[in-house]
């Protein structure tokens, strides 16, 4: 069997940060029924069991973010700070609208590669900057600044609203490309069943639904030759189950 990677992660990696950083801190959850075409596809089948730390009750993380509201009809973004730390990678010129000026700006702030803490987004003339996973509450009231020349202005808002985790589950540092779980994953089932596969979360709300946006890791449930071997995949309602090895390994080739 092959595990499948959502797209968002996969992106992720290209871009952004490891994998331990992507998967820190989520959640695994195991559902009835044949799995989906692929990791981005919606859930089908029955939730049977959500898997956290020691079986504690799931905090996900809201990621902080700031805005930049643009305005005017020329001119250029000369640079966006957070917490006085550049992270827009060049000057971005008006172009043609503050829509597409706004998407050009959060493009130019993804690009920069040697500042992989944040990310950006675009709706209209907004753009939003959003922390890495699994930064908390950190960057809630850093000063988000916006510098434009020739006609550009704008009003930032400050970062805020992030809200840290709560008994996601965790990895040990890797070892010879391999990623293991660490501490107990575990989970009360809450409905009776048999496994099919699990989807591995990462530490944002996921609410299962079709999505190319959210990290996720999906593979299959079997007693022998799955992604996630198990003793039995009978599941039953009040029981707690108890994920024992849990390891990701990037091949050498």
């Amino acid at each position: 069997m092959a595990l499948k990677y959502s797209t968002r992660l996969r992106d992720f990696l290209q871009r952004d940060g490891s994998l331990k950083r992507a998967l820190h801190s989520g959640a695994l959850k195991i559902y009835s029924g044949a799995p989906p075409a692929d990791a981005d596809a919606a859930v089908t089948g029955t939730l049977l069991v959500t898997m956290s730390l020691a079986s504690g009750a799931l905090t996900r993380e809201v990621l902080s973010t700031g805005t930049c509201t643009l305005s005017g009809t020329a001119g250029q973004v000369d640079g966006i700070t957070v917490d006085g730390k550049q992270i827009l990678s060049q000057v971005v010129a008006f172009n043609t609208s503050l829509t597409q000026t706004a998407a050009d700006v959060a493009a130019a702030i993804n690009k920069n590669l040697s500042n992989p803490e944040y990310t950006a987004t675009s709706s209209g003339a907004i753009v939003t900057i959003s922390a890495l996973p699994n930064t908390g509450t950190q960057p809630n009231a850093y000063v988000v600044v916006l510098t434009g020349s020739g006609g550009i202005t704008s009003v930032d808002a400050n970062m805020a609203g992030g809200v840290a985790s709560v008994n996601g589950l965790t990895f040990t540092d890797v070892v010879t490309g391999k990623l293991s779980k660490v501490g107990t994953w575990s989970g009360v089932v809450a409905n009776t069943g048999v496994a099919g596969y699990f989807r591995y979360e990462s530490t944002e709300a996921d609410a299962g639904g079709s999505s190319t946006l959210l990290k996720r890791i999906q593979g299959t449930c079997g007693t022998s030759g799955a992604d996630y071997n198990m003793s039995s995949t009978s599941l039953t309602a009040a029981a707690t189950h108890t994920i024992d090895q849990f390891d990701l390994t990037l091949p050498a080739s």
